[in-house]
């Protein structure tokens, strides 16, 4: 391999590092049917988090404060996670809507950071509790991270999913309207579908995370194009990717 084609490869692997991509698969999720374990955590501000389940109902307690909602909808996540910041904001307009009506709205973050996870509050406008997970049960079961589940009433889960898209925010509405009616949910996730040896590689324009710039991988005259930040393109005969959530 001469020292431009080494340059090339190394230049374009190092890039499709740096795209962001969401996927459906993890290596930990909400089970449906399972139990969520209690907890008690730490929200931005330093206030005091716990969930229980008393009595065959799930009670919150904020700063001495208890409340007993309907349905619960918790979205584990990383302050610095593109995909996660897409999700709550959708999230929050699913919070303006639904929390008078019994919903409560948990963000769980896996890292202890509470100056980043405050700064990202303050800047999404978010209305809903922000926790510090980090070395929760709840937290190290989930590592894998960028989880979300709906949890009935009695601490049950009845949907849950991984990982975000656009448009997801219409089967939450359906299945939260559906539960907070006292029914069952009307899906029990969202099914997406994974990329199979065989299939073709699907053209994608995403943003870099280094720089905020589009980085685009497309197939042109049977051939890969893959266009970096600078704009200049490169034709490898191959890619080395991976899929990430963070």
């Amino acid at each position: 391999m001469n020292t431009r084609t080494w340059t090339q490869s190394w230049s374009l692997m190092v890039s499709a590092c740096a795209l962001h991509l969401a996927v459906a698969e993890a290596r930990a999720e909400f089970t449906i049917s399972a139990t969520v374990p209690d907890f008690k955590l730490r929200s931005t501000g330093s206030v005091d988090f716990s969930f229980t389940k008393e009595s065959g109902a799930i009670e919150l307690t904020r700063g001495g404060q208890q409340y007993r909602p309907k349905l619960l909808a918790i979205h584990l996540l990383q302050p610095d996670c593109l995909q996660c910041r897409a999700q709550l904001k959708a999230l929050e307009q699913i919070h303006r809507r639904f929390a008078e009506k019994g919903l409560a709205l948990l963000g769980i973050s896996h890292r202890d950071d509470e100056k980043a996870l405050a700064a990202l509050g303050t800047e999404l406008n978010l209305t809903f509790p922000l926790l510090m997970g980090t070395g929760s049960h709840l937290a190290s079961k989930f590592a894998a991270g960028d989880t979300f589940g709906l949890i009935d009433g009695k601490g049950v889960v009845r949907f849950a999913q991984v990982g975000y898209g656009a448009g997801d925010e219409k089967v939450w509405i359906e299945n939260i309207e559906a539960m907070l009616a006292g029914k069952p949910p009307v899906n029990e996730t969202i099914e997406r579908e994974p990329l199979r040896v065989g299939d073709s590689f699907p053209a994608i324009v995403l943003l870099s995370l280094a720089k905020g710039k589009p980085m685009e991988l497309v197939g042109a005259d049977g051939k890969l194009v893959f266009r970096g930040e600078d704009g200049k393109e490169l034709r490898p005969k191959s890619v080395l990717f991976f899929f990430s959530r963070y």
